[in-house]
């Protein structure tokens, strides 16, 4: 493997020289690696500022003068060559004090030493700092570099600055712009090298600092800083290998498996998460064959994955209770159990380079209404956490408005309800073994569908707070009722059906008709082709409810009525084989309606519930009675009921 640096540590070595102010945005908190491309050498990692002063001493800068509005100004520890910036700061700031004629601006520096005893200056005043900061770029006699850190915590909002806090960026601009021209002592060689005093900013992002001192200065560059990609993963997770547990004695195959599945899973890590790993393998006494376990430790606090516990015996009869709950559906149980499998076994994706970091399932029910989507979802939350409760369902009609990401994802810094967090981040954050739901996902606004690219694709998400929000250990459900109503071709903005209910009507025809009402919206109505593409072959369609169908669902909802009606009030409920019989016909006569299961439950309700709950309010029913329902008919566009009581 050959070591290198990061392409930002290289746009870094040619605009240095190039402009007289680099503002570094991005994952500016890190550790950074310092890599000897000579020796081919990680030789360690160190803090941002400890880089670039290693940076510009290489350059041939003498002095590096760090400033941050806490500590004040300092120099960079162990780099003996640059303490002398703090005394040529002083000469300078009391130099430009006598040459002050109003007193009420005279520079103030007071001394100070940390814990450590470093000495620091601490300016009286921000804007006070920004003027030194001008005045050691144009006047200081050696090579220099200024280093300024937490840039965007010096204004409250960058779009409506006070009159100091557009001073600060004035100096900056001022000093940056008229910095002094200094030769570099050195060999022989070097005497006619010139090195411009630089001013670097460090900021959470460009936009924190006010656009017009961006986009009016000619002389300044942005480097964005990214979190470690694969190559660079890889060269750090290198780095560290040796000392992790288990890795000196493991055989050459184990530790390429350690290898290789540290680095895929750990997409989106900054070098300090992934230090922290191995913090967290070391305090539970994991080694290199648990390294799984300690990036879920890292990732979620917990070491067990429940999708590891599914053992081959609850998966094979799978198909049978899902049967039990969704009706009439096989191809689409069939498939999803499939889907499931693969993901229990960790395989979804795998044709991919980023498969470890994608969602454990995807899945897109599309179909009719009532015909037991959500249904479906609940089945399989169940079969896999043991428990229904863990999906979480997103109602995405409640999404319509452009700015409803902010709700799922959080709103941005400065926002109201900043501080609480997205409501999608905050349930996966909460339960990261989960079940999501997104139902009728078509209604939700298109910047809402934006944000699931990078779920489906990556796995992850930054929320409105800038922490990462890992999707992994999710199966993904989508509900959609997408092909069954199509734009007409004759009258613009109207929406005709595009799937009938027909006896003779077979489902392969249906589920043409649906995936192309699918493909259609995806790529020519909301114009995002991408979406459909990371959803891929995981499209369900769901048929409508057959004539064979409709005996199971009736019995199904008896027996719901009569369990309920027992637990309630303990009354016994029994309904005969010509009750039953009268209910099939009344579900007969709907079913070309095709409301499905909805529908179904909405007739019984009218022919059962309600004459059944006015029987039983005006006989006074009583606890342990046994109401039997003979006969159902229809009477003057009333239900009525044939009922005998025992008991």
């Amino acid at each position: 493997m050959t070591l290198e640096r990061s392409k930002w540590q290289k746009e870094l070595s040619v605009f240095i020289r190039l402009v007289n102010t680099i503002v570094l945005t991005g994952n500016i908190y890190d550790q950074h690696p310092i890599i000897n491309e000579r020796e081919q050498k990680l030789q360690g990692f160190c803090t941002l500022d400890l880089y670039m002063a290693r940076t510009c001493q290489g350059l041939g800068y003498e002095g590096i003068l760090l400033y941050d509005p806490v500590s004040g100004f300092r120099s960079v520890p162990g780099f003996a060559r640059t303490c002398q910036v703090l005394s040529v700061l002083e000469e300078i700031v009391s130099e430009a004090r006598k040459e002050e004629e109003e007193q009420e601006r005279a520079l103030r520096l007071h001394r100070r030493r940390d814990s450590r005893g470093e000495a620091s200056f601490v300016p009286d005043t921000m804007e006070n700092a920004a003027r030194m900061i001008h005045l050691f770029l144009e006047r200081c006699q050696i090579p220099a570099a200024v280093l300024v850190s937490y840039t965007s915590r010096m204004m409250a909002r960058p779009d409506d600055l006070d009159e100091s806090e557009r001073m600060i960026f004035l100096h900056f601009q001022e000093g940056a712009a008229g910095a002094r021209r200094n030769p570099v002592s050195g060999p022989e060689g070097q005497k006619n090298k010139m090195l411009k005093n630089q001013l670097f900013l460090m900021a959470d992002k460009l936009n924190d600092l006010p656009a017009w001192y961006c986009l009016s200065h000619p002389g300044l560059k942005n480097i964005h800083i990214p979190k470690p990609d694969y190559r660079m993963r890889d060269q750090i997770i290198g780095g560290y290998s040796m000392n992790f547990p288990g890795y000196a004695e493991a055989a050459p195959e184990d530790r390429a498996l350690f290898h290789d599945t540290f680095v895929g899973a750990t997409e989106g890590f900054t070098t300090q998460d992934i230090a922290r790993v191995f913090q967290a393998a070391r305090i539970r006494r994991l080694d290199i064959h648990s390294i799984d376990k300690a990036i879920l430790l890292y990732k979620h606090g917990v070491q067990d994955n429940p999708w590891l516990q599914l053992d081959a015996g609850r998966l094979s009869s799978a198909e049978e209770q899902i049967r039990r709950r969704v009706l009439g559906q096989e191809p689409v149980v069939r498939a999803a159990v499939d889907i499931v499998k693969r993901a229990a076994m960790g395989m979804s994706g795998l044709q991919h380079s980023g498969a470890s970091s994608k969602p454990r399932g995807i899945l897109f029910l599309a179909g009719p209404t009532g015909t037991g989507k959500t249904e479906l979802a609940k089945a399989l939350t169940e079969l896999i956490f043991l428990d229904e409760r863990n999906m979480i369902r997103f109602d995405m009609s409640e999404y319509r408005q452009e700015q409803s990401d902010q709700r799922l994802l959080g709103a941005p810094p400065g926002y109201v309800g900043y501080e609480a967090g997205g409501q999608l981040t905050n349930a996966v954050r909460e339960h990261p073994f989960s079940v999501l739901l997104f139902d009728e996902i078509e209604k939700a606004h298109p910047s809402v569908l934006d944000k699931f690219l990078q779920i489906l694709e990556d796995g992850r998400i930054t929320d409105g707070r800038g922490e990462t929000v890992y999707f992994q250990d999710c199966l993904i459900i989508f509900t959609s009722n997408l092909g069954m109503t199509v734009p007409s071709e004759i009258h613009p903005g109207v929406r005709v059906p595009g799937v009938c209910f027909e006896e003779d009507q077979e489902y392969e025809t249906v589920r043409e008709r649906i995936l192309g009402g699918v493909t259609r919206y995806f790529n020519e109505e909301l114009g995002r082709p991408e979406l459909l593409n990371r959803i891929g072959e995981n499209i369900l369609v769901f048929d409508f409810i057959r004539k064979e169908s409709l005996r199971p669902i009736l019995d199904k909802q008896i027996r719901s009525i009569a369990r309920n009606l027992w637990a309630d009030k303990q009354i016994r409920l029994l309904v005969t084989e010509q009750a039953r019989q009268d209910l099939y016909e009344f579900a007969e006569k709907d079913l070309p309606k095709g409301q499905g299961g909805r529908g179904i439950g909405n007739m019984v309700e009218k022919m059962l519930l309600n004459p059944l709950a006015g029987f039983l309010f005006d006989h006074g029913a009583v606890r342990d009675t046994q109401v039997t329902v003979e006969r159902i008919f229809e009477k003057n566009n009333r239900a009525e009921l044939t009922v005998k009581v025992t008991g």
